[in-house]
C-alpha cells in the first residue's frame, strides 16, 4: 500500500471530499449530515451536499480524509460535539462532559471498498485525535456500533477505539486528551 496521509476537510480539500463521496459505492446518500441539522431526514442528496459545503465554506470542522497515492480512500466525521445539532437532544448519545469541556465527537467512518482491511479506519481515528487536540479538544468521544447497539457499522468497532486508549462508559467511548503544547 502507498503511504497513507490523513488531512482535514477544508475549502482546499473540498473537491477531494466530493470525489470520494460521489464515487461508486461512496456515501453520497447522506453526505454525513444527518446529525448536523435536525431538518435533514427529508432532504435530497443535493441538499445534504450543499449543507456540508456551507459548513466547509464557514470553516466549521467536519472531518478528515485518508489518502493513498494522492487519492481519497477513507473518511472520518469528527467535529466539536456542538456542531452535531441532533446530539443536543439525543437520549441515546447524551453529553457526558460538562458544557465547558471542549468535546469532539467521532460519528462516522467510511472506507472505500477497495481499501478496506488495510488499517485505514485506525489511521483515521489516530488522525481524529491529533486534529481534535490541535483544535483545542480536551475529550474525544465515539459510539462504536458493537457497544452502542447501533446497526450501522460505519460507527467503527470498539477494538479500534480500545487500541487507541479510549475507555468505555456505557455505550459511549471517550479519550481524554493532554493539553496542547
Amino acid at each position: 500500500m502507498a503511504a497513507l496521509a490523513v488531512r482535514p476537510v477544508t475549502k482546499d480539500t473540498w473537491p477531494d471530499l466530493v470525489r470520494f463521496f460521489e464515487a461508486k459505492g461512496g456515501p453520497h446518500y447522506c453526505w454525513c449530515t444527518p446529525y448536523r441539522d435536525p431538518r435533514n431526514p427529508g432532504w435530497t442528496s443535493a441538499k445534504r451536499k450543499a449543507c456540508m459545503k456551507r459548513l466547509v465554506d464557514e470553516s466549521t470542522p467536519v472531518g478528515l480524509l485518508a489518502y493513498t497515492g494522492g487519492e481519497p480512500v477513507g473518511w472520518c466525521s469528527v467535529a466539536p460535539r456542538e456542531s452535531y445539532l441532533r446530539l443536543q437532544r439525543s437520549r441515546s448519545m447524551p453529553r457526558a462532559t460538562p458544557a465547558e469541556t471542549p468535546t469532539w465527537t467521532v460519528l462516522c467512518f467510511f472506507v472505500a471498498r477497495t481499501s478496506r482491511g488495510q488499517g485505514i479506519t485506525r489511521a483515521l481515528l489516530q488522525g481524529a485525535l491529533r486534529y481534535a487536540r490541535k483544535q483545542g479538544a480536551r475529550v474525544v468521544e465515539g459510539y462504536p456500533f458493537d457497544t452502542a447497539h447501533i446497526s450501522a457499522t460505519h460507527r467503527g468497532h470498539s477494538s479500534i477505539f480500545r487500541a487507541l486508549g479510549f475507555r468505555q462508559d456505557g455505550k459511549r467511548w471517550e479519550k481524554v486528551l493532554g493539553r496542547k503544547h
